[in-house]
């Protein structure tokens, strides 16, 4: 049930996004780093040289959420379906847009060899950022949202509307089916705009982080007791939950905030929020142990600490 929100039109930023991943806590992932999608015990390891920046899920090997040192950007949900298996996973949308085979590919032609590929995945929502030089406000990005609709479904991308340009919302409700209407993407949505009529040149970027990662701590006043009420609150509590043959503790386990100014200058900030600790028991992660990476968008340096 992961949720995300976003605005492509901030006059001093060409991106400001939140996120929350929900996941069962015990599946194994990594945290935030820089890579290349390297598979087998690599797959876990920090190469600082490394043109992709994202968590990586070390069962399925793709990711949710990431950013390429070119600036691209993809964002990716489940649709909340019954569990069937596919021979295509998911988290490759994201890597292959991420690290393409076709380096310098433009994203109309990444989406068209998509859609005429048309592999059959299970349900999954996905959006995509391309970043582009713009004349009047510097840098600016493309944008595209891709789905099935639902499992095994035919592959079909859009362009975002002027309104999910200026706020946009997803989580993994059916595109064209109410997925909008979601309270974690309403409620959400609207409080994220509440947050940005406020944020100018002058804010400060800790001020801005930390409204963005408050933002993915609301919660319904009613916790949600089973898997279809998920969709009423932004935070999850852990709690028991059924999917795909597995029956673990699933909630939120990451909230990441990503910050692109019109100049290209990039800040990428993590946290853990829910975690196991050695007993297997869930416990709060640490804010103050949050993860933080800088660079600049079509730069090939190190990030900074």
């Amino acid at each position: 049930m992961c949720v995300g929100f976003w605005s492509l039109e901030h006059p001093d930023y060409a991106l400001i996004l939140c996120a929350n991943r929900d996941e069962f806590l015990a599946r194994p992932t990594t945290a935030a780093h820089w890579h290349r999608f390297e598979t087998g015990p690599a797959a876990a390891e920090e190469d600082p040289a490394g043109n992709v920046l994202s968590g990586r899920d070390l069962r399925a090997g793709g990711t949710w959420l990431g950013a390429s040192r070119a600036g691209r950007v993809a964002f990716l949900t489940n649709i909340t379906e019954e569990h069937r298996p596919y021979a295509s996973t998911r988290g490759a949308l994201a890597s292959a847009f991420l690290l393409p085979d076709r380096p310098g590919e433009p994203m109309q032609d990444h989406l068209a060899h998509l859609l005429q590929e048309n592999r059959a995945y299970a349900g999954f929502n996905l959006l995509l950022l391309d970043p582009r030089a713009d004349a009047a406000q510097g840098l600016a990005y493309d944008a595209a949202y891709v789905t099935n609709h639902g499992g095994g479904g035919p592959i079909a991308a859009r362009p975002l509307s002027d309104d999910e340009r200026r706020c946009g919302g997803l989580s993994n409700g059916v595109d064209g089916h109410g997925a909008e209407a979601w309270p974690k993407v309403r409620l959400g949505a609207a409080m994220f705009r509440d947050e940005l009529r406020g944020v100018t040149s002058a804010t400060p970027e800790d001020d801005l982080v930390a409204r963005l990662f408050h933002l993915l701590t609301w919660r319904s006043d009613a916790p949600p007791r089973a898997r279809a009420e998920l969709r009423n609150t932004i935070h999850i509590e852990p709690l028991p939950v059924t999917a795909g043959g597995e029956h673990a503790l699933y909630g939120t386990r990451l909230s990441t905030v990503l910050l692109v100014r019109r100049d290209g200058a990039a800040a990428f900030f993590e946290r853990d929020i829910w975690v196991l600790d050695a007993a297997g028991q869930a416990t709060r992660g640490d804010a103050a142990a949050q993860r933080v990476f800088r660079f600049r968008v079509g730069s090939a340096g190190s990030p900074a600490p």
